[in-house]
C-alpha cells in the first residue's frame, strides 16, 4: 500500500453557508473538526476494508484546483476518496440522497454541493465553479449515480426526487458519462484527475457477512484542461461536449479490466 493513503488533510479557509435542500454549498465544520474526523475515519476504514493505492505518482504536486472524476459503484466511493486522497475534494452529491443522515453529515463536514439530477442545476454549477475558482479540488462522478437504470429517466429531463434501486452496482460495468462533467471542465479550464475504485461495490454486502473488502484505488495520469473549439454552432458545441464526456470516461475505463469497461470496452 502506498504511504499516500495516510496523507494529512488539506486546510481550506472555511466558507460559511447555511444548508438548504437542493442548492448551494453545504458547510458547517471547522478545519480542526475535519482533521479529527479524517483521522477517526481512516482508523474505522481499516475495519471495513483493506485499501491498495496504485498510481500515487500521478497525484498533482502541491495544492491545485483540479476536477477528480471516478466511477460510482457504491455508497462508500466518496468517503474513500475523501479519506485517502491527500486532499479533500468538494463533491457534487445528488440532492435526494440528503435524506440519509450520513450523507448530510458528510456534506456538512466537507462542503458538499447538492445537485438535482435530470435537469440543468445552474446553482450547483455556479457553486462548483466557485469552489474551483477558490483553488479547491472538486469531486464528480461522471456516470451521474450508482443506479444506471435511472439514466433513461434523467435523459428525459425528469428530476429525481427519491432514492430508488440498488445502493451498489456489485460486479457491474461502467455506464456512459453524462455531459455535465465535461461542461464543468471546459468552463473552469482546470485539469482532470481520473480515479478507478475497484471493490468498493462489495463493501456493504461483505459487512453484512462480517468480512473485510479488498479495495483498489487506481489513479490515472492527470489530463486537460479541456477546450471547446471556437466558431462552433450551438448544436456542434453540444455534440463536442458529449464527445468530451466520453473522452473523460475513457480515462477512467483505462484503469479498469476490459470486462468492466461497459460501453467503453474496445475503445481504450
Amino acid at each position: 500500500m502506498s504511504s499516500d493513503t495516510t496523507a494529512t488533510s488539506a486546510t481550506a479557509t472555511p466558507v460559511q453557508h447555511q444548508f438548504r435542500l437542493g442548492s448551494g454549498i453545504v458547510h458547517r465544520s471547522s478545519p480542526l473538526v475535519r482533521r479529527a474526523i479524517l483521522a477517526f475515519g481512516r482508523s474505522l476504514g481499516w475495519i471495513f476494508f483493506s485499501l491498495r493505492v496504485e498510481g500515487a505518482t500521478n497525484l498533482p504536486q502541491g495544492r491545485e484546483a483540479i476536477i477528480v472524476i471516478s466511477n460510482h459503484f457504491g455508497w462508500f466511493d466518496a468517503f474513500i476518496l475523501t479519506l485517502y486522497l491527500p486532499f479533500q475534494p468538494v463533491f457534487l452529491v445528488a440532492t435526494e440522497s440528503q435524506r440519509k443522515w450520513y450523507v448530510r453529515f458528510f456534506m456538512n463536514l466537507f462542503d458538499g454541493i447538492p445537485i438535482w439530477r435530470g435537469q440543468v442545476d445552474r446553482e450547483a454549477f455556479r457553486s462548483a465553479l466557485k469552489v474551483l475558482d477558490e483553488g479547491r479540488p472538486l469531486g464528480v462522478f461522471p456516470e451521474g449515480g450508482i443506479n444506471p437504470e435511472l439514466a433513461e429517466r434523467t435523459a428525459r429531463g425528469e428530476q429525481i426526487t427519491a432514492q430508488t434501486g440498488p445502493t451498489s452496482r456489485i460486479g457491474g460495468a461502467l455506464a456512459r458519462a453524462k455531459p455535465g462533467t465535461a461542461l464543468l471542465a471546459t468552463m473552469s479550464h482546470k485539469r482532470v484527475l481520473p480515479i478507478a475504485l475497484l471493490g468498493s461495490d462489495r463493501i456493504g454486502s461483505n459487512l453484512r457477512h462480517l468480512r473485510r473488502t479488498v479495495v483498489t484505488m487506481r489513479i490515472g495520469p492527470i489530463f486537460g484542461p479541456l477546450v471547446v473549439e471556437s466558431g462552433l454552432s450551438g448544436t456542434q458545441r453540444r455534440a463536442r461536449i458529449d464527445e468530451m464526456s466520453d473522452d473523460m470516461m475513457r480515462e477512467i475505463a483505462r484503469l479498469f479490466p476490459p470486462e468492466r469497461r461497459g460501453p467503453y470496452a474496445g475503445q481504450v
